[in-house]
């Protein structure tokens, strides 16, 4: 007897009651819950390999915060996980808020409690394309790039294929140009006087880059271009269809000492044209994106092609503007491909091809000045200041 209450006094025994309303309606809320934690993570791991790219919340998530980033902001939160996290090589390697709740925040609402410009940007028109930084200060340069090219959707145009555009090819090319929004068009060459309508699957942005290569040909220096019709797929998608095609040339050229992603821009006329010599020229952006590890030398080839622009062409040039990090869309802009990768802004819907011509004319001269700079450096020859064009 006295053993039986013993072991009664060691072992415990419970029965679990499932009949009951309670304990029913619990095992039916857990279970859903469970299936809905599956089905969300599915969705997430199918999108990150089809390749969402940062578009959406899964894109964001998934492909938006780097390790540096996850670390930095786990560190914050738990202080003996700082000593594990390796330092940032640039300022913009780790763009997020600080603190896990505030980046969540700015992961799926682009404001940065720290940056009030992020929550009027969504309230007072014009505020949005505040996050854009100058990185060559002059006071001409007072007006930054359209957020058109950069975020903002155009309608759908539902276009057709077309024929294939033959690129400009070569063997040994140093400079290769490739155009993510390519059938970006203007107006007067197409016969359309609505901005939201200039895009041509014909007389569009890719004659920049031929004009340029064609001018550094002259030159003696190679150059090739791709003319993949990114248009055919969503528009917010372009940079990542490019990218496949950016990667394969990198992967091949070896000789490739400059690269140009060459778009149009969105803004008025008045904005984007330039008197030189008493001609009009089309107005030229160059863009850097942030959020990327080859940022500071990607700002540095930029502002090293703005001084020669400035230099040779006086008045052409519209600065060169840095794009920090953006939740929405990628404002890497596949500069974190290479790091003598530029994004040059060409006019507006309202230049024509005309003016685009000189423009591409007088950045191929530009390139040229640069690329001797740099055949000069390697051989220990003195720099030659390079005259203003007539």
């Amino acid at each position: 007897m006295k053993r039986d209450e013993d072991r009664k006094r060691r072992f415990r025994y419970y029965t679990l009651n499932f009949s009951g309303h309670k304990a029913r309606t619990t095992i039916v809320t857990m279970t859903l819950a469970v299936a809905a934690f599956a089905i969300i993570t599915g969705i997430l791991s199918v999108q990150l390999i089809a390749g969402a790219g940062q578009k959406g919340i899964a894109g964001r998530i998934l492909h938006s915060i780097s390790g540096q980033s996850l670390g930095t902001m786990l560190s914050q939160e738990i202080p003996m996980f700082a000593s594990s996290v390796p330092a940032a090589k640039t300022a913009e390697a780790n763009p997020y808020p600080k603190g896990i709740a505030n980046m969540l925040l700015y992961v799926f609402t682009d404001i940065d409690t720290t940056n009030p410009l992020t929550l009027l940007g969504y309230q007072i028109p014009g505020m949005a394309v505040a996050d854009f930084k100058l990185l060559t200060p002059d006071p001409a340069y007072d007006t930054p790039p359209s957020d058109h090219d950069f975020g903002e959707l155009p309608p759908n145009l539902n276009p057709k294929p077309r024929e294939k555009v033959e690129p400009v090819k070569s063997d040994k090319p140093q400079v290769y140009v490739y155009h993510s929004h390519n059938r970006e068009s203007f107006l007067p060459d197409i016969g359309k006087t609505n901005p939201s309508l200039a895009y041509d699957g014909k007389k569009n942005i890719e004659q920049a880059g031929k004009w340029l290569l064609g001018e550094l040909q002259t030159a003696g220096i190679q150059g090739m271009q791709t003319t993949e019709d990114y248009w055919q797929f969503p528009f917010e998608d372009a940079y990542d269809f490019s990218r496949k095609t950016v990667e394969k040339v990198l992967g091949e050229q070896q000789d490739l000492k400059l690269v140009y992603d060459i778009h149009r821009d969105a803004g008025e006329r008045e904005a984007t044209t330039r008197k030189v010599n008493g001609e009009d020229y089309a107005a030229v952006y160059w863009i850097v994106g942030g959020g990327n590890p080859n940022y500071k030398k990607n700002a540095e080839v930029a502002t090293k092609l703005d001084g020669y622009l400035k230099q040779m062409y006086p008045g052409l040039s519209r600065g060169v503007w840095a794009r920090p990090y953006n939740a929405n869309f990628d404002t890497r802009y596949n500069q974190d491909l290479s790091p003598n990768m530029v994004l040059i802004e060409i006019g507006g819907p309202y230049n024509t091809l005309a003016e685009v011509e000189r423009t591409s004319k007088a950045l191929a001269k530009v390139t040229e000045a640069y690329l001797k700079e740099l055949a000069q450096a390697d051989s220990g020859v003195k720099v030659e200041e390079v005259p203003a064009q007539k």
